[in-house]
C-alpha cells in the first residue's frame, strides 16, 4: 500500500470500529489489525488517537460537502440550490449510515469539546452550508437573522428528518420531501423582499 491508499485505510477502519465500538472501544491496536497498516505507521500519520478521529471528523465533513452540493447548476436559481443541498444532505447521511453514527457520537463527545473553535472556523474552506445560507441572507433572499438561526433550522430539520426515517415510520419519499422543504423554505424565505 502507498501511503494514500494506508491513511485511507486507517480512516475507513476507524470510522467502521467507532460505528461498532464507540470511541473508547476503539483503540489504535484495533484499528491497526483492522486495517492491516502497522500501528507504527499510524503514528507517523496522526501522532495520537485524538488527532485520528479529528483528522477523521474533517474528511467525512469534506464528503459530506462534497456530495450535498454535487449537481448545483449555473441555471439554477437560489431556490432551486437551496431545495437540492437540503435533498442531497437528507440522502447522504440516509446512504451513509456510518458516517450519520460518527458525527452523532462526535458532536456529543469529548473530541467535539476539544477543537470547538476550530471546528467553527472553516475547516480546510468546508463551511459551505454557511456560507450559501449567508448568502441568501446577504442577497435579502432569507430573512435578515444570525446565520447560524438559519444554519440550525435548516440542518436541524434535515437531521431530524434521517432519525424519523431511520428510526420512526416516516417514509422518504418525494411528497414527504416537498412537504418538509415546503417547510424550511417558508420559514427561511425574506418575505419583505420576495412578496
Amino acid at each position: 500500500m502507498n501511503s494514500n491508499e494506508k491513511i485511507a485505510a486507517v480512516l475507513a477502519s476507524t470510522l467502521k470500529l467507532i460505528q461498532t465500538n464507540g470511541f473508547h472501544g476503539t483503540p489504535m491496536s484495533k484499528i491497526a489489525q483492522d486495517s492491516d497498516v502497522a500501528i507504527g505507521t499510524i503514528y507517523h500519520y496522526f501522532p495520537s488517537k485524538d488527532d485520528l478521529i479529528f483528522a477523521l471528523f474533517k474528511h467525512c465533513r469534506t464528503l459530506l460537502n462534497d456530495y450535498i452540493f454535487d449537481g448545483i447548476k449555473d441555471d439554477f436559481d437560489y431556490k432551486d440550490s437551496f431545495v437540492h443541498i437540503w435533498r442531497n444532505f437528507v440522502k447522504f447521511y440516509l446512504e451513509n449510515g456510518h458516517i450519520f453514527s460518527f458525527f452523532e457520537q462526535f458532536f456529543s463527545s469529548p473530541y467535539y469539546e476539544k477543537n470547538k473553535a476550530e471546528i467553527q472556523e472553516p475547516v480546510g474552506g468546508q463551511n459551505k452550508v454557511v456560507d450559501f445560507l449567508q448568502e441568501g441572507i446577504d442577497r435579502k433572499i432569507l430573512k435578515q437573522v444570525d446565520v447560524h438561526l438559519l444554519v440550525a433550522s435548516y440542518i436541524g430539520v434535515a437531521l431530524s428528518t434521517v432519525h424519523s426515517i431511520k428510526f420512526k415510520d416516516l417514509k422518504f419519499s418525494e411528497q414527504n420531501v416537498e412537504d418538509l422543504i415546503g417547510i424550511i423554505w417558508d420559514g427561511a424565505i425574506n418575505r419583505e423582499k420576495n412578496n
